[in-house]
C-alpha cells in the first residue's frame, strides 16, 4: 500500500481512520448530543484512547464510567445516602455525525501536546481519558 506523500515525507504512517486504534487523540465534538451522561465535557476538547473504528464512528475508552443502583434485589428503592457508584472500564462509542475534529499527534509529541492542553497540573484520567 502507498502511504499519501505529505504524510509519508512526514514520517506519519497513516492510511485510514483504522490506523487510530490504540492511539491517544485530541477529539472536539460537534456536540455531546446523547453522551453527556458518560462524562465527555460539553465544551471540549478531550484526549482519549481509541479502540476500534467502524462505520458508525470511532470507539473510545472510558475508565471512570459510573452506574448507581438505585433499587435492591427484591426492588426496594435504595436511599441517596446508601446509593454507591459503581466504576466500570467500557469503551464507548461516538458516532461519525458529532466528530468534528480529531488530531493524531505523532508519539513524541503526544505526551507534550497532552500537558500543553490540559496543563502541568492535570491528573490524565480524571473523567474519559485525559479529559480536561
Amino acid at each position: 500500500m502507498e502511504f499519501h506523500p505529505v504524510l509519508r515525507r512526514k514520517g506519519i504512517a497513516m492510511q485510514d481512520a483504522r490506523d487510530l486504534v490504540d492511539q491517544t487523540v485530541l477529539v472536539k465534538l460537534v456536540s455531546n448530543e446523547g453522551l453527556a451522561f458518560t462524562g465527555i465535557p460539553e465544551d471540549g476538547p478531550f484526549f482519549c484512547k481509541v479502540t476500534a473504528v467502524d462505520e458508525v464512528g470511532i470507539w473510545v475508552e472510558n475508565g471512570k464510567f459510573a452506574t448507581v443502583e438505585i433499587r435492591d434485589g427484591q426492588g426496594r428503592y435504595i436511599p441517596k445516602r446508601r446509593q454507591k457508584p459503581e466504576r466500570h472500564e467500557v469503551d464507548l462509542l461516538i458516532p461519525w455525525r458529532i466528530v468534528h475534529t480529531l488530531i493524531r499527534f505523532r508519539k513524541e509529541d503526544a505526551a507534550q501536546a497532552a500537558a500543553n492542553v490540559l496543563g502541568a497540573d492535570a491528573k490524565p484520567g480524571s473523567c474519559i481519558g485525559f479529559v480536561k
